[in-house]
């Protein structure tokens, strides 16, 4: 089993994927962070917190489109500006998937999507 870590406690550097079958042992820090120890390095489990994974998915064309979401831009097949709602399939239903947008982030999603094109 194979589980994404970082070096350092806040998630800043760069996502690894660690094979768990190399780990010596797993702690809890005395400051709260569990720590994988392997040889002598250290890694910390990526905090699932959605600004830990804005940080690292940018790069991949993730955009964090209210305090709730992040969404794939490259992704997006609609986008409502009038219901502040964007789909990810061509013909948008009750059912399909959808994102919300805030009113911050409406402008900045239009540029994206139109640079996209």
């Amino acid at each position: 089993m194979r589980f994404p870590v970082t070096r350092d406690p806040g998630n800043f550097s760069e996502v690894i994927d660690l094979d768990l079958r190399d780990v010596d042992y797993i702690e809890t820090h005395p400051s709260g962070y569990v720590v994988f120890h392997v040889k002598d390095e250290v890694y910390y489990p990526v905090i699932p917190k959605l600004s830990v994974l804005e940080m690292h998915l940018e790069e991949l064309g993730f955009l964090r489109l209210d305090r709730t979401n992040l969404s794939n831009i490259g992704k997006i097949r609609h986008f409502d500006e009038e219901r502040s709602l964007v789909f990810f399939s061509d013909n948008a239903t009750k059912s399909s998937k959808f994102s919300t947008v805030s009113s911050r982030m409406k402008k900045i999603l239009r540029d994206r999507l139109a640079g996209k094109k």
